[in-house]
C-alpha cells in the first residue's frame, strides 16, 4: 500500500508530478513550490508494486507547540521586565537615600534577597517551571527523526508524513494532517539520519502516530517495512498481476 500525493495552491489540490531535491512540480499547475513544513498535502491510498525498498529504523517522533513556546516566552519576558521595574525601583530608592547623607543603602529585606534568588534562575528554568504549572498541553508541529537504509540508490527522495491525531475538547474526533518532508539522496545500502518538522494547526491532543510513504524525486513509490500490506512477489505472482492490470485497463478504457 502507497499512495498519490497532492499539494495544494491558491485552494486546490494537483497532483505532485516530481521533485528536483528542493521544489515540488505539481500536475496542471504553472509554477513549482517549497515542500514547506506547513504545505497542505493529500494522499489517496493507492496499491503499487515497486522494486524499490528501503528500510526506516529508529523512527521516533514527538509533538510540541510552537505557538505555546512563544505564549510561555511571552510570559517569562514579562515577568523580567516587571523584575527590572522591581530593581530600578529599589536603586532609586537606595540613591535618594545615599544623596540624603547616608553613607550605605538601606538593609536587604526578604523580598531583596527573594529577587535575587530569582535572577539566578535561568530562562530555560523558568520556562520549565511554567510548563509544569500546565502549560504547552496543545500542539502544532511534530519533530521526526529515522535512518533510511535503500536496497538501491535514489535521487531527490521525499517523504508524506500521514499525521493522525486523536483530538480532545467539545468536539472529540480523529484528524488526520498530510505533509511533505524533503530527504534527498539516498545511496543503497547505507543508512542516511533523517530529520524534519512539520507543522499544523494548534489543537488539543489526546494520542497521535505517524505514517511515512516514501517515493523517489520521479514520483516512484519506495515500498518499505512499515507499508501495510508489504508482500515480496515471485516472478509468476508478478506476471499475473501485471495480467489483471492490463485487463483492467482494458476494461477502463472500453
Amino acid at each position: 500500500m502507497s499512495g498519490k500525493v497532492s499539494a495544494q495552491a491558491q485552494n486546490q489540490f494537483y497532483p505532485l508530478e516530481s521533485f528536483d531535491g528542493k521544489r515540488l512540480s505539481l500536475d496542471g499547475y504553472k509554477r513549482s513550490l517549497k515542500p514547506a513544513k506547513n504545505l497542505n498535502c493529500t494522499l489517496s491510498p493507492l496499491m503499487v508494486i515497486s522494486p524499490y525498498y528501503a528500510e526506516i529504523r529508529d523512527l521516533e517522533y514527538s509533538f510540541d507547540s510552537n505557538a505555546e513556546k512563544f505564549r510561555t516566552m511571552m510570559i517569562i519576558n514579562e515577568m523580567s521586565a516587571e523584575q527590572m521595574r522591581f530593581e530600578a525601583g529599589n536603586e532609586f530608592e537606595k540613591a535618594v537615600a545615599n544623596l540624603g547623607g547616608r553613607s550605605s543603602g538601606p538593609p536587604l529585606t526578604q523580598q531583596d534577597m527573594d529577587n535575587m534568588e530569582l535572577d539566578e534562575l535561568t530562562k530555560e528554568q523558568k520556562e520549565a517551571e511554567l510548563i509544569k504549572s500546565g502549560l504547552n498541553k496543545l500542539i502544532d508541529s511534530i519533530y521526526v527523526r529515522c535512518t533510511l537504509v535503500p536496497d538501491r540508490s535514489v535521487e531527490n527522495a521525499y517523504a508524506a508524513a500521514v499525521i493522525r491525531i486523536e483530538a480532545m475538547g467539545d468536539n472529540e474526533d480523529r484528524v488526520s494532517f498530510v505533509r511533505i518532508a524533503p530527504i534527498g539522496d539516498l545511496a543503497a545500502g547505507v543508512g542516511k539520519p533523517v530529520k524534519f518538522e512539520c507543522s499544523f494547526p494548534e489543537l488539543r491532543a489526546g494520542d497521535a502516530n505517524i505514517d511515512l510513504f516514501l517515493f523517489d524525486g520521479d514520483g516512484k513509490h519506495i515500498a518499505t517495512n512499515r507499508s501495510r500490506g508489504l508482500k515480496k512477489l515471485t516472478a509468476e505472482e508478478l506476471e499475473e498481476f501485471r495480467n489483471l492490470e492490463k485487463k483492467a485497463q482494458k476494461r477502463k478504457a472500453g
